[in-house]
């Protein structure tokens, strides 16, 4: 399985793997739609709804990374820093997402390897 950002493979040039029971989980969810268009009206029962295509709202992905160096995560979070929007692509899914670096969410330290949490935010899941 392999995963792409800006074209680098993740484990090649991070050591990175994603945490596979949420990694995906987080990925493929499709996002909440924006609230539609009501009025509610003082002279009439109930609420009137403006029904038309659901607009998408952005959404926040957070993906969990293994990594087998602080060092690799050291440059892989610098690399999320210089380039706050990144295109992550996934062979799995076959598609690919443009998503906006966030934060490093979480960090634990096994000594022998990292596992740690990025937030991301897909501005347009449309796009």
């Amino acid at each position: 399985m392999a995963i792409t950002i800006d074209g680098y493979n993740i484990y090649d040039k991070w050591t990175l793997k994603p945490v596979m029971d949420s990694f995906y989980n987080s990925l493929m969810k499709q996002p909440d739609i924006k609230e539609r268009v009501t009025n509610d009206w003082s002279d009439k029962n109930g609420l009137e709804v403006l029904i038309e295509t659901a607009k998408i709202k952005s959404s926040d992905i957070t993906l969990t990374f293994f990594c087998n160096t602080y060092a690799k995560y050291k440059e892989f979070c610098k690399y999320l820093r210089d380039h706050p929007v990144i295109v992550l692509y996934s062979d799995y899914t076959n598609e690919s997402y443009s998503i906006e670096f966030q934060k490093c969410s979480s960090f634990n330290d096994y000594r022998d390897y990292n596992i740690f949490a990025v937030s991301f935010r897909q501005a347009n899941f449309i796009n």
